[in-house]
């Protein structure tokens, strides 16, 4: 309790809203216009009407940049101190999903609370992140041993074993990535790192026999060849490449390729928002759409630069990690590098709880520029 009276009392004292990184929520901002358009034109492009996919991200938009100034007010040394609270919670929304969760389209990972639908395995991201960051702030040079490199592996392998079981294989992969990202930049042993990545081969080929389930298995060989399935699970990605092929170099305009005016192209408001938004904007707008991205994540990126603790540090590398894995992923597999997994696309796919937890990443990045103290980077 120290620890937060201490973060509260210097909560004024630190705050400086002049550090706040505008570009950084200018970019992600551009990135939620660019997707409500694709949204609505996913949707027919027709009137707007209350309730529509559109209307419910717009306000779900809202919602998050109402977090994100929230966040980005709160000292992270609060954030800190609450972050095995925060971790717990996470745990139990997991655990609820199987207890009381919804299920859709064949997935229970949902969970309805009152008129909202929540997901709990996206703020459970950033919730995981938080406590890596916090294990790893806390160990510090204590992080070469062993037993703390497994325990940091532990901390991210439960909620990721609790999501695995929704079944999400793309969340779970989510996990996989932040504790990556956190790793590479806490002061673990490169052997032990070394390790992880030699033994991962023989790791797919267990899990590819014993882990995966008939399902994940298929799908993953789809994904590559979708021809096995070709009016089943490979229809869809046929269509996605046909899509982002037809739109040429400017696209074919807010009504989209002819497969998503026909409905040939499935849940184009979330998994495959990427190929319906190339097919209306064509290769330069693709372009321009990953170079909003490239923008974004320098951005983040920077973060950890400029701050001078680790626990800082680790959660501005974790969150930069996680929004280049989830958009890096959703690209790839739109186009069929990548297996299908039904990882959204960062500020674009339909979502409220994805929408949420990414501006409510944003806002914890603020506050490790708002509160920082003078390094040696000076101010900006």
């Amino acid at each position: 309790m120290s620890l937060l009276a201490t973060a509260l009392r210097g909560h004024e004292r630190h705050a400086n809203f002049r550090n706040l990184d505008w570009a950084m929520l200018v970019t992600a901002l551009v990135l939620c216009g660019f997707g409500l358009v694709a949204i609505w034109s996913a949707d027919g492009a027709g009137p707007i009407a209350l309730g529509s996919p559109v209307v419910r991200q717009a306000i779900a938009i809202v919602l998050g940049l109402g977090l994100m100034a929230a966040a980005s007010w709160v000292d992270p040394r609060f954030v800190k101190a609450l972050a095995w609270a925060v971790y717990g919670i996470a745990l139990v929304g997991l655990v609820a999903v199987d207890l009381v969760g919804v299920t859709i389209g064949g997935a229970r990972r949902w969970i309805d609370v009152g008129p909202i639908t929540i997901q709990p395995s996206e703020p459970a991201k950033l919730a995981v992140l938080v406590a890596l960051a916090a294990f790893v702030a806390d160990r510090g040079p204590e992080m070469r041993r062993f037993v703390n490199f497994v325990l940091g592996g532990l901390i991210v392998l439960v909620p990721m074993a609790l999501v695995y079981q929704q079944p999400d294989l793309g969340t779970a992969g989510c996990f996989a990535a932040l504790w990556l990202a956190v790793m590479l930049v806490s002061p673990v042993r490169r052997l032990h790192l070394f390790a992880v990545f030699a033994a991962a081969p023989l790791v797919a080929v267990f899990a590819w026999h014993f882990v995966l389930h008939d399902y994940m298995r298929e799908r993953l060989l789809v994904s590559y060849q979708p021809e096995r399935d070709y009016f089943g699970e490979g229809f869809n990605i046929i269509q996605a490449q046909i899509a982002i092929g037809t739109g040429g170099l400017f696209g074919n305009g807010l009504a989209g390729s002819l497969q998503s005016q026909l409905g040939l192209l499935r849940v184009r408001h979330t998994d495959f928002i990427f190929a319906h938004a190339m097919g209306m904007v064509g290769f330069v707008g693709g372009a321009a759409l990953i170079a909003a991205y490239l923008l974004l994540l320098w951005r983040t990126s920077r973060v950890a630069l400029l701050v001078n603790d680790l626990f800082g540090r680790a959660l501005a590398t974790g969150i930069t990690g996680l929004l280049f894995f989830q958009a890096f992923v959703n690209m790839g597999m739109n186009v069929g590098l990548l297996p299908v997994t039904g990882v959204p696309l960062p500020f674009i796919s339909l979502g409220g709880s994805a929408i949420w937890t990414q501006f409510a990443a944003l806002g914890l990045l603020q506050a490790l520029l708002t509160h920082r103290r003078r390094t040696a980077f000076g101010r900006d």
